[in-house]
């Protein structure tokens, strides 16, 4: 009778472990993320790694800065067999077996493969909109004073202010409306190219299916060969039959255009049109700050706009002051433009470089 009870208690105890709901593990599903400090891309990632923390507890998400961290990344980066290209590209993270670069496969896939990992039939958003990106206040700095030092800019302004004194050297308030008309002319003009830039890179993005972090690097080498040309153009002027202002041409007709302005009226028309004109020198660093707006909405685009065309027609208000208030002729400023014309390349040829290398490297 002790025998059956022995072994009655032995199948009862083998039956409950059999049926018994195991215990799920405790170990966290890790989450390795690189990123750069000042990476805007990186940013966005953030966003995402903060929500899914708060969300689920099963998981530990590791954030290494890669300049600090770059012999651990390596480690990380030959596990997964990652090619010699995307090595240091940042955001870049590791989870299982699978690594994403950039931010948006990052925050398109995550969720889904943390959940795979776990075995969870949670349902999550099959497609998940991704993080609006952030525009760095750098970047928008320095590409409006790239194009506010621009050499052409400042002469269609000169010769205008010229042509309006000439006609009437004692009506200095005549000067000040032409010049003001003038310049709310291009602001008007130059803002609507902003927003046909940032649809053409929206329409452009979208259909080529461009990943975000590729197109970055894309407007980084642009502003690096913009760079690099002003720089020509400051140690070898018109060097290679070219130079980073308006063709030379097109110049007998735009300054025909501008000589024949006589009234305010007229100086806003001639704006408009001049504006055509002003493109090919002026376009270079808007078309690379379009390129990065296109990743926000249209109505977070217009407040950067708006700031970057204010820094854009300063130098334009600010001759039209001095015109004025008599504090310099505009021979004086004419001449000043002449004699300094390859330092303000040599400025815009270094900002654009710098700007560039640091979008390449993910400093901003």
């Amino acid at each position: 009778m002790k025998k059956v009870i022995f072994l009655l208690v032995i199948f009862l105890t083998l039956f409950s472990f059999a049926f018994a709901e195991v215990p799920a593990s405790d170990e966290k599903i890790q989450v390795n993320f690189f990123y750069s400090a000042s990476c805007p891309h990186c940013a966005n990632v953030e966003l995402t790694l903060d929500e899914l923390e708060q969300k689920y507890d099963f998981i530990q998400i590791n954030r290494y800065n890669i300049t600090e961290n770059y012999d651990l990344a390596m480690q990380f980066y030959t596990q997964a067999d990652i090619t010699s290209s995307e090595m240091g590209l940042v955001p870049i993270l590791f989870v299982g077996t699978s690594y994403y670069l950039g931010d948006k496969p990052i925050i398109e896939n995550l969720e889904r493969e943390i959940l795979e990992l776990k075995g969870s039939d949670i349902p999550i958003n099959p497609n998940p909109k991704p993080a609006e990106q952030e525009v760095s206040i750098m970047q928008l700095i320095s590409l409006a004073l790239v194009d506010a030092v621009n050499p052409c800019e400042l002469a269609v302004l000169v010769i205008l202010m010229t042509a309006i004194l000439s006609r009437y050297p004692n009506n200095k308030r005549k000067a000040l409306k032409a010049g003001l008309a003038f310049t709310s002319a291009i602001f008007i003009m130059y803002l609507l190219f902003g927003f046909l830039i940032i649809f053409g890179f929206k329409a452009l993005t979208g259909l080529a299916n461009i990943e975000t972090l590729w197109f970055y690097k894309v407007l980084a080498i642009v502003a690096i060969l913009l760079g690099l040309l002003n720089i020509k153009d400051a140690i070898w002027y018109g060097g290679g039959g070219f130079v980073m202002e308006v063709p030379q041409k097109w110049r007998p007709r735009m300054k025909a255009i501008i000589q024949g302005t006589t009234s305010t009226a007229g100086a806003f028309v001639t704006g408009l049109i001049v504006s055509f004109f002003l493109t090919p020198c002026t376009a270079g660093p808007y078309f690379v700050f379009g390129g990065i707006l296109s990743n926000v909405s249209y109505l977070e685009a217009i407040p950067y706009l708006l700031i970057y065309m204010v820094l854009f027609i300063s130098p334009m208000l600010i001759i039209t002051g001095i015109t004025y208030f008599g504090l310099m002729a505009i021979e004086d400023v004419s001449a000043w433009r002449e004699k300094n014309i390859n330092v303000m390349h040599w400025v815009a040829g270094l900002l654009l470089l710098g700007l560039g290398l640091a979008m390449w490297f993910g400093l901003i």
